[in-house]
């Protein structure tokens, strides 16, 4: 943890003692107070001593003005931080389309570093998150594949994430989440069964869009069947779709946890709404088919 981190923390203890009359009885209460500490919070740029401190602080920023401000200090400080520099270009494009044409460049420009330094040598192939010094590249191409998908450019989303599977076999950035995601849309069942066959997961973000997949194909039997294990698998099922349908799933992300998602809950269908949107605007009905079927299994399971 870096100094400006440990400060943040420390200074939000001290918020809570300063403020004993907040609740802190739940996670949701905790969250609250901290969004309300970071409203007011300002950094000391007195400890700061790297480029990833002062990224840090841009992650942390309360505006874009800010956080650009933070990037461009790490970029000074060290300007072959490619962490530093593709926040800068993320934050100073004015549109995806020239942001799109600015990753291309960064990307190409690192992978001929890269290649010259060994890198990309056979030996190395899949393992890049285990090399420190391809780290960050692996992170450019997340960013990458991400604004394609803002862009709704889903095959060319598609050929950045298969890229970053077969350079990370253990996937520790989630290509492969989002990656099945875009098969299920595309309706493409041979590459959603591979990406399956290779990760066999049973998690909520594997069974959710292989569901809606065989529903897009007109195989509601398939489509049931992974309905039932993803009803196994998160305990919450019965509780997304029938809040999902209601138009009350807000109320639970209001309520999320900013520190992340817990798995088998309903806040990772609240990650999956939130990070795979493009999916779920594509297939409304499924929405309402999908409570309908689950409400049956719900009551099956109660008898």
């Amino acid at each position: 943890m870096s100094k400006p981190t440990e400060k943040l923390f420390k200074q939000f203890e001290n918020f809570l003692l300063e403020n004993d009359d907040i609740e802190l009885n739940t996670d949701e209460d905790l969250d609250k107070a901290f969004k309300s500490f970071m409203s007011k919070y300002k950094p000391d740029e007195s400890d700061i001593e790297t480029a990833d401190d002062y990224l840090e602080l841009a992650d942390s920023a309360s505006t874009k003005k800010e956080a650009l401000k933070y990037a461009k200090k790490a970029l000074e400080l060290e300007p072959d931080n490619l962490d530093a520099e593709s926040t800068v270009l993320e934050l100073s494009c004015t549109s995806s389309e020239k942001l799109s044409e600015k990753y291309k460049d960064l990307i190409d420009k690192t992978e001929k570093d890269l290649k010259e330094q060994g890198y990309f040598d056979d030996d190395n192939i899949g393992e890049f998150w285990l090399i420190l010094e391809t780290r960050p590249y692996m992170r450019l191409l997340d960013k990458y594949a991400t604004n394609f998908v803002q862009c709704g450019q889903m095959r060319l989303a598609t050929s950045v994430y298969e890229k970053m599977l077969k350079l990370c076999t253990n996937d520790n950035l989630g290509a492969r989440y989002t990656l099945m995601h875009i098969y299920a849309l595309l309706e493409d069942e041979q590459s959603a069964l591979e990406l399956y066959g290779k990760y066999p997961e049973e998690g909520t973000q594997f069974l959710l869009p292989l569901s809606i997949l065989y529903y897009k194909l007109g195989d509601f039997r398939k489509s049931n069947q992974y309905l039932k294990k993803l009803s196994d698998e998160n305990k919450d099922t019965y509780d997304f779709f029938n809040k999902v349908t209601t138009g009350s799933l807000m109320e639970s992300i209001d309520d999320s946890s900013f520190y992340g998602y817990r798995p088998g809950t309903i806040e990772e269908f609240i990650a999956e709404c939130r990070e795979n949107y493009f999916l779920f605007l594509s297939t409304p009905e499924y929405l309402l088919w999908a409570k309908r079927k689950v409400n049956l299994i719900s009551k099956r399971n109660k008898k």
